[in-house]
């Protein structure tokens, strides 16, 4: 099994609630690793195993959805689940303000496509 996420202790914590979701810029994906993004979107349905920032395994994820959509006009799936209902707008100001400070050297516009990846933690049996 490989691993798919390395989370920090609070969205650690959000996973075990219930779900987790990623949503990254395509282009800075492609940059960092190069085919990942069509390698999650074919995934659907895996179970990947989970670390934390040390590298250390803290369980297992589902990743029960992954698709792409757009910074401007964000699917309103993605927008439920990350807590912001229906309001674009404010998804637009906070992911914007957070994404500037973690990656300066991209920027985000109305087109720019992300992947976004919804993750269940799984519980052995």
């Amino acid at each position: 099994m490989k691993i798919g996420l390395y989370l920090d202790k609070v969205s650690m914590h959000i996973l075990n609630k219930g779900l987790f979701v990623s949503c990254e810029p395509v282009e800075r994906i492609d940059a960092v690793q190069p085919g990942l993004v069509d390698e999650r979107l074919s995934e659907k349905g895996n179970v990947f195993l989970v670390c934390d920032l040390e590298k250390e395994i803290q369980g297992k994820a589902k990743l029960s959805d992954a698709f792409i959509t757009t910074f401007g006009d964000p699917d309103p799936i993605m927008l439920a689940h990350m807590g912001f209902t229906d309001n674009v707008e404010k998804f637009k100001s906070e992911y914007a303000g957070l994404f500037e400070k973690q990656f300066p050297e991209f920027s985000l516009i109305e087109d720019t496509e992300l992947l976004v990846c919804v993750y269940e933690p799984v519980q052995d049996s």
